[in-house]
């Protein structure tokens, strides 16, 4: 089995390669390299009609590299603790307001850390009738199509990320206490990356996280980051998913950013698990 064999039609413009003939939670090691191997060219992968229990998702995703647990304990699987909930669904059977607009903003996960996981997935459990989607933009694709002018301009520039300081950061800010903001630090790195597999120039920053540019003003920072998401997240740039229940989708989480689209109404219960994996 090779790549070639598994990998379906492209769904988006330059994102969403759909994934057939595989049973994540039977995966052989063949079938797992010609995964791997496909995940190497496209982005974002799409794996339709999957059945995974928060254990079977753990057990795949360790496959990949180390498990990076969500920052909130509130949201972690009892029986898979690695494993995350994102979910509109409170512990009462109400809404989780927060549940319904997490990761709106357009960002990559942990930003804010020295060194931010290689790639996520989630599993779709349940789907809101209305909505409920994930948009995914491509960085390859934004880097490669900057004006000149602008190209020119974001050489050699440095992010700053910090943990809620983005230009819209302010929830995951606001919810800190002093003791947990004490466990982040700045995080510098380069706004123009190369792709630690395929070696492409790529943008790199975080709407939720990069505060701002080395050597740039707060207001010159959050303008360009203003710019660039725009540009970066334009419809040729951008794929949006359309979820049904035991779809898993995986991510690149340098090669694009993604948030959640925020368009279900929030009594429709959205249910997803989540894995994060930090390079092996």
């Amino acid at each position: 089995m090779d790549a070639k064999e598994i990998c379906g039609p492209l769904l988006g413009p330059t994102l969403g390669r759909e994934i057939v003939g595989l049973d994540l939670a039977t995966l052989d090691d063949d079938g797992f390299a010609a995964l791997a191997s496909a995940f190497a060219d496209n982005p974002v992968l799409v794996l339709r009609m999957q059945e995974l229990a928060a254990p079977d998702l753990a057990r795949f995703a360790r496959r990949f590299g180390h498990i990076r647990p969500g920052v909130d304990p509130k949201y972690r699987h009892a029986e898979a603790p690695e494993i995350s909930f994102l979910s509109n669904v409170a512990a009462d059977g109400g809404v989780d307001t927060f549940g319904v607009t997490r990761a709106a903003a357009w960002h990559y996960d942990g930003s804010f850390a020295e060194k931010p996981p290689i790639l996520a997935m989630l599993y779709g459990v349940e789907i809101p009738a209305v909505g409920g989607g994930t948009l995914f933009a491509d960085m390859y694709q934004a880097y490669e199509t900057l004006p000149p002018a602008l190209k020119a301009r974001v050489e050699g520039l440095e992010t700053v990320n910090h943990f809620g300081l983005g230009p819209e950061g302010r929830d995951y800010f606001d919810g800190l206490t002093p003791e947990r903001w004490s466990e982040y630090r700045p995080v510098r790195r380069p706004l123009v990356m190369r792709h630690r597999l395929s070696g492409r120039p790529y943008l790199e920053f975080c709407m939720i996280h990069t505060a701002g540019f080395v050597g740039m003003s707060h207001r010159d920072s959050h303008a360009l980051l203003a710019e660039l998401a725009e540009h970066a997240t334009a419809a040729e740039c951008a794929y949006y998913h359309r979820w049904r229940p035991g779809d898993v989708v995986i991510w690149d989480e340098h090669a694009t950013m993604h948030r959640n689209a925020a368009d279900f109404p929030p009594d429709q219960r959205r249910i997803m698990l989540r894995a994060m994996v930090e390079a092996a």
